[in-house]
């Protein structure tokens, strides 16, 4: 930039002089360049005066005059002339141009001699004008004040101190918390459904969000999957885990459960008092399991049968309280107070009960079917009543001790070495001992054997009455008999109570360290594999088929049925041809006029002469009478209303008053129980077929018949299957009619993933910042990982693993990582290799430890 210096001394003046001058002027304006018309300064607005000054029109600054009594909106535009001046030679060429600007109501539509194009111009209102401060100020920098409710900025606004807003805070994306230090970002956003996310996103992912529905609701998700909701119908969720719980009356901590709001000693818990949906159509049963994975519960009630089930010990600890059985239904004195104690197998087959067995008697029975009865007390047992075997009292069955005594006193006492009353012993009996000799059970010799051998003997052997219980190796025993104990029989048979339980169950072993949902579809597959096996369908199928042989009986929602396919019950039928006439009797009379009208009001109730119940006179009253004064009077004269007319007579009368008999409406009319099917019937009488009779009915109501609906509509739960496709064409023009897609034409939706975080290999990895996607067959890996964290040497270490649910890639991948150095010897690197068909990614580091390294990947599978 040249400036203009003039010392003493006269200085002469140049053209570049004048040049420098105006290049200074111009060089002021640039600032201005590229910014819309406004007012520089001046041009204030005062009632309909405009003051005089400065505007920026045009790309120049010119001055405006002003001006008085204006009509707004007024417009200030360009005014551009060209001056000429003398050169050498007397030759006239311009000289200067003068950029003005004038004022007017309108802006002129002829061109401007300078610029050749139609003026530019500023519009000036009285409510607002553009001016310097926001058309230039504006444009660069965010005002304090402004004359626009707000203020737009077309780029990224950065602010390194705080932001306080003394109102509402409003963006049309997101609002957005960034954490530069760990990349997590805290982001609030509107999504196009209407629902609010206030999510926390890693490194653009995001991670979990709050979401407010648009149906009010909150949301609470991670990874895309939903922990838990809040909406009208309360808090829902998978999991919880809590100190303590508070829900109503019922409070719970730790491992207790109690009720915490009742202040009576009648504070309770209940269990199961509702049903299905709070109500009372279904029973609820309440299991109580050991914690092992057991398939039957320890503790069962069955709400369906009153029945409380407890598969193991029941041990009942109590303060001398014991425990009771209450039968609730009848009192003391009624022999129907039956109370047992019943002991059954595994079949559930009763085996021994002690209680009140029979309606028949108050007897108290203990009953043993498998073996005997043994009380065993420390010393004796004693009965304060009689005691009867078999029905009879015992003092008919054994004798008394003063019995016996008295009858013992006429018995003999023995003598040593003689037998009783005159019998001695004799020498022949002393031979028959002395031929008695001992022997030996184990040689099968002859000869007597002790009670000790003969026990040891049998000790050797089984007892029948023990039923082989007392081997010594049942194992060997079955080994020998090619028998299976009963666990092998358990685990090799299934059982007939189980009902092929076996074949489905799972073992702890077996859902050890699966997931719930894991357990439950192995379990699904095997269920499904018994069925196949089985021939059999899936529990519920059946009950969603409906029966042939029924004809439509079983549908369970028969009103929902006849809306689908658009038909009337009979009920419905009934109800619109009630009081209906049929086309034969349309009326077809004089229409009732105001004139009728009036006649019909004159008609006034009529009295017949007589005499009333008291007897005394009554006067004949001109007008109508009711039915019961007609046949008061009739009874007294025409004998035939009592007696009954034929039914010649009976059609003379109809014929005389203009209405039909019974017989002869039946006839005429249709009749509404009978459904149209005496109007066919009287078509088929003059001649036409039942076909023709009921086309001809479906004419007059309009009505389509079966075959019209059938083969003219589809059906909604055919689902455009029964659409008639017979070719290509034919589908293409039934997509493009529904404006869908033509399948063979498109590609199908590329499976998404989403970004998932890849899995560490050990305790000693770490891939938090390392994400995994896969879109169709194409999948990345991004994300940072430390070359520290590894599971194994620098030489080959795992750093991170592929999740299942993407694929790995078919052939080896490489991505390496360097540092330079002037100085060779510090060069660095660092290799990161995925092997084909390998989840694992290897390092492969020398001098590169501990160093956080951005790496990628990307293959097709």
């Amino acid at each position: 930039m040249k400036e203009y210096i003039a010392e003493s001394g006269g200085r002469y003046t140049y053209t570049d002089d004048i040049l420098n001058l105006q290049e200074l002027s111009l060089s002021m304006t640039a600032i201005f360049e590229g910014c819309s018309n406004f007012i520089v300064s001046g041009c204030l607005i005062s009632g309909a005066d405009i003051s005089p000054g400065y505007v920026w029109i045009n790309n120049k600054i010119r001055y405006f005059e002003g001006f008085k009594s204006a009509a707004f909106p007024y417009y200030i535009y360009e005014k551009n002339i060209s001056d000429a001046t003398t050169y050498a030679n007397d030759v006239n060429k311009r000289g200067r141009c003068n950029y003005l600007c004038e004022g007017g109501k309108a802006v002129p539509i002829e061109t401007d001699a300078v610029t050749g194009k139609v003026p530019s111009f500023i519009e000036l209102k009285k409510e607002y004008s553009p001016r310097f401060i926001d058309k230039f100020m504006g444009k660069y920098a965010v005002l304090l004040e402004t004359p626009f409710a707000r203020q737009t900025i077309l780029k990224d606004l950065l602010l390194e101190g705080n932001l306080s807003v003394n109102k509402s805070l409003e963006s049309k994306t997101s609002v957005s918390v960034v954490n530069d230090a760990n990349s997590y970002t805290l982001k609030q956003l509107v999504r196009a459904n209407g629902d609010i996310s206030i999510g926390a996103y890693l490194n653009n992912a995001l991670v979990s969000e709050i979401i407010i529905n648009a149906n009010g609701s909150f949301s609470f998700v991670k990874e895309g999957r939903e922990l838990a909701k809040v909406s009208e119908e309360g808090l829902t969720f998978s999991n919880s885990y809590t100190n303590t719980s508070q829900v109503g009356s019922v409070y719970m901590y730790d491992s207790h459960i109690l009720n915490a709001v009742s202040e009576s000693d009648e504070g309770a818990i209940n269990i199961n008092q509702k049903g299905l949906k709070l109500g009372g159509s279904k029973f609820r049963n309440l299991n109580v399991y050991n914690g092992k994975m057991a398939s039957v519960p320890i503790f069962q009630v069955v709400g369906k049968t009153d029945i409380v089930n407890i598969n193991g010990l029941l041990n009942i600890r109590n303060s001398g309280n014991g425990f009771v059985l209450s039968n609730t239904a009848y009192l003391k004195g009624d022999k129907r107070l039956v109370n047992l104690l019943t002991f059954t197998d595994s079949n559930n087959e009763p085996i021994a009960t002690i209680g009140y067995a029979s309606i028949d008697s108050f007897d108290f029975i203990i009953s043993n079917t498998l073996g005997e009865i043994i009380i065993s007390p420390k010393s004796y047992v004693n009965i304060t009543g009689e005691l009867r075997i078999n029905g009879k009292g015992i003092g008919a069955i054994y004798v008394t001790q003063t019995d016996f005594n008295t009858e013992l006193v006429k018995k003999v006492n023995i003598v040593q070495g003689k037998q009783l009353s005159t019998e001695d012993f004799s020498t022949v009996y002393k031979q028959k001992l002395d031929s008695i000799f001992k022997g030996n059970i184990a040689t099968i010799s002859e000869g007597y054997v002790t009670i000790k051998e003969v026990s040891e003997a049998l000790n050797k052997k089984l007892n029948s009455s023990d039923n082989l219980s007392d081997l010594q190796n049942k194992g060997t025993a079955r080994t020998h008999l090619d028998v299976f104990s009963k666990g092998e029989s358990n685990n090799t048979y299934l059982k007939i109570s189980s009902k092929l339980l076996e074949l489905v169950s799972l073992t702890a072993d077996e859902i050890n360290g699966l997931t719930p949902e894991q357990a439950s579809t192995l379990k699904a597959q095997r269920q499904t594999v018994v069925r196949d096996n089985l021939d059999a369908e899936k529990k519920g199928t059946g009950d969603l088929k409906l029966a042939k042989a029924s004809n439509l009986a079983d549908i369970p929602d028969k009103v929902q049925s006849r809306k689908n396919i658009g038909v009337y019950s009979t009920t419905e039928i009934d109800a619109f041809l009630a009081g209906k006439l049929s086309v034969n009797s349309a009326y077809t009379g004089a229409i009732f006029t105001p004139d009728h009208k009036t006649k019909l009001e004159a008609i006034k109730t009529g009295v017949f002469v007589g005499t009333d119940n008291e007897g005394k006179p009554i006067a004949q009253v001109e007008g109508y009478t009711m039915t019961s004064a007609i046949i008061k009077e009739l009874a007294k004269k025409a004998n035939l209303l009592l007696d009954g007319y034929s039914a010649t007579q009976k059609d003379s009368i109809a014929a005389n008053i203009n209405v039909y008999t019974k017989v002869g409406a039946d006839n005429k009319f249709a009749s509404i129980d009978t459904l149209f099917q005496d109007y066919i019937t009287l078509l088929v009488k003059q001649g036409k077929n039942t076909t023709e009779a009921q086309q001809i009915l479906r004419d007059k109501l309009n009505a389509p018949s079966k075959e019209d609906v059938s083969n003219n509509y589809l059906r909604k739960e055919g689902k455009l299957s029964d659409l008639s496709l017979p070719n290509v064409d034919a589908k293409k023009l039934a997509c493009r009619t529904i404006g869908a897609a033509y399948a063979d034409e498109y590609q199908t939706k590329l499976v998404d993933t989403g970004w998932l975080q890849m899995q560490n290999s050990g305790s000693g990895t770490d891939t938090r910042r390392l994400f995994i996607r896969q879109i169709g067959n194409i999948v990345c890996i991004q994300g940072v990982i430390n070359t520290g964290k590894r599971d194994g040497s620098n030489w080959g270490g795992t750093i991170a693993i592929i999740p299942n649910q993407i694929s790995p890639p078919k052939y080896g991948l490489r991505t390496c990582a360097t540092d330079f150095n002037d100085d060779h010897k510090y060069n660095r690197g660092s290799s990161f290799v995925l092997s084909g068909n390998s989840r694992n990614i290897l390092l492969y580091e020398s001098g590169w430890n501990n160093i956080d390294t951005d790496i990628n990947f990307t293959y097709m599978v």
